[in-house]
């Protein structure tokens, strides 16, 4: 089934990066995932997955804010892979800011907090970050930073709220076709273990570039 399917995604992929006018940026490739027979009023249906691409995400990899106090805010300074770093102080600024909250949340894709400041993260960033089908994701204790960080720099958010409808980047144009189909398939499979039915639970799969047309994959429930 997956190796059908990760043949069927080659193909799409192929169609989708020879698609539309070339562009003076390097284009993103995205998978669309739209999801049937799921009643979405109910929270237990709903998705929120964290995936690690297994071949990364290209040219744009994501963007990591660390929410900490004094120590661990150090740690993550000296970590390249760490874009930006907020300790109290500023975050306790943020609080009622929803404008400069609404800036912060927009530019980066996943923000880790130190557990005792995830309560204040929430009352400074949470309506912003939620708007955007983001959360606040705590450290865990004892968890080695660099690892978290270097984990999420090669993952995407899914998050199936509002809409029967997945949607991630799996990398970008400048990828191998098998590198983006593995991307796609190992994204597809998470979802498909959130649904009640699994595959059966997938209507149907489109993948494209930032400026193309949806592909469709070929693809049986």
């Amino acid at each position: 089934m997956l190796r059908t399917l990760e043949e069927s995604v080659v193909e799409a992929v192929e169609k989708a990066k020879n698609s539309g006018k070339p562009r003076n940026f390097k284009q993103s490739l995205e998978l669309i995932v739209n999801l049937q027979d799921i009643d979405l009023k109910k929270p237990e249906n709903r998705i929120y997955e964290v995936i690690e691409l297994p071949r990364g995400r290209g040219g744009k990899p994501a963007k990591i804010c660390v929410i900490a106090g004094p120590a661990l805010a150090a740690e993550a300074k000296k970590l390249p892979e760490v874009d930006r770093v907020i300790e109290r102080e500023e975050l306790e600024v943020l609080v009622g800011n929803k404008r400069l909250a609404k800036k912060i949340a927009s530019q980066y894709d996943f923000f880790l907090v130190e557990p005792a400041l995830m309560g204040l993260a929430a009352r400074a960033l949470g309506a912003a970050l939620g708007g955007r089908g983001k959360r606040p994701q705590p450290i865990p204790h004892g968890a080695n930073l660099a690892d978290l960080v270097k984990s999420l720099k090669k993952s995407v958010a899914v998050n199936v709220r509002k809409n029967p409808q997945a949607m991630c980047l799996i990398g970008t144009e400048d990828m191998d076709s098998r590198a983006l189909a593995e991307n796609a398939v190992a994204v597809i499979s998470k979802v498909a273990d959130r649904l009640e039915r699994r595959f059966r639970n997938i209507q149907s799969i489109y993948v494209k570039k930032t400026m193309g047309e949806p592909v469709e994959v070929e693809f049986k429930g």
